[in-house]
């Protein structure tokens, strides 16, 4: 993980898009807000088309699956449930724990 810091508008967002690109890498954005629910990250049931529950993963679970690069962008605007959620991968254990 590399935290990024600066004013609004200073190309973080861009720069880590390109390096990306550069790599050969597709980047997810995740912009963070105060109404963030950890279930986007992460996923939930829903219904299907035949009307069964089945679990969808949220788009941070779809891009580690890929191995795509992740942009928490806003991240200090997100819920502490989310910062929560997001500890175990960020820190040494590199695991997302997903509650079903």
């Amino acid at each position: 993980p590399v935290l990024l810091e600066g004013p609004t508008s200073a190309g973080k967002t861009t720069l880590v898009e390109y390096l990306a690109a550069r790599c050969g890498h597709q980047c997810v954005r995740i912009n963070n807000h105060e109404h963030t629910d950890v279930q986007e990250y992460t996923g939930s049931y829903a219904a299907d088309s035949n009307g069964s529950l089945s679990f969808h993963d949220g788009i941070l679970v779809r891009a580690l699956k890929l191995g795509h690069w992740v942009i928490l962008d806003e991240l200090n605007l997100a819920p502490s449930e989310v910062l929560e959620a997001l500890n175990r991968l960020l820190d040494d254990n590199r695991e997302l724990y997903l509650a079903e």
